[in-house]
């Protein structure tokens, strides 16, 4: 049941962490003008940024294997409760990985103005998926050094 759960859980934060900026990038509430203006400044960050939040994604995941040896962190692993620790943290990857790639595409690629505009807007989303799964991976490794400390 709890496997269900977790997996529910973490469709439902994948289609709310895709759909938040496709609604925001529609809308006009997030300006693509600006980041023309940018250059390739904008692309050189989300590069940055996406490196360094996907090595805190990795060194989480190295964090969770370590803390398997303490007995009370076992018994959550054994019971699935920290099932979506890990998949967030790849799902938090991958779309590191994703934006990266998307940056280094608009960055080496020349191509026709209105790809570039589809480009940035994938940009965004990957991310929007990132952050949002680097939040929550944050949130559940905060809850096992919590959890290890009152050992």
């Amino acid at each position: 049941m709890t496997n269900k759960k977790n997996w529910g859980k973490l469709i439902i934060v994948l289609f709310l962490s895709v759909g938040v900026p496709v609604f925001l990038i529609q809308r006009a509430l997030i300006n693509i003008d600006s980041i023309l203006i940018m250059g390739a400044d904008f692309h050189f960050n989300m590069i940055s940024m996406s490196a360094v939040i996907g090595g805190f994604l990795f060194t989480g995941i190295s964090i969770l294997i370590s803390a398997i040896s303490n007995e009370r962190i076992q018994r959550l692993w054994d019971n699935n409760y920290l099932d979506n620790l890990y998949r967030a943290a790849f799902v938090g990857m991958i779309g590191n990985v994703l934006t990266i790639i998307v940056a280094i595409i608009y960055l080496c690629v020349l191509l026709p103005k209105e790809t570039g505009i589809i480009l940035i807007k994938i940009e965004i989303i990957t991310i929007f998926i990132a952050l949002v799964f680097f939040i929550w991976s944050i949130i559940y490794l905060v809850f096992i050094v919590t959890k290890m400390k009152n050992d």
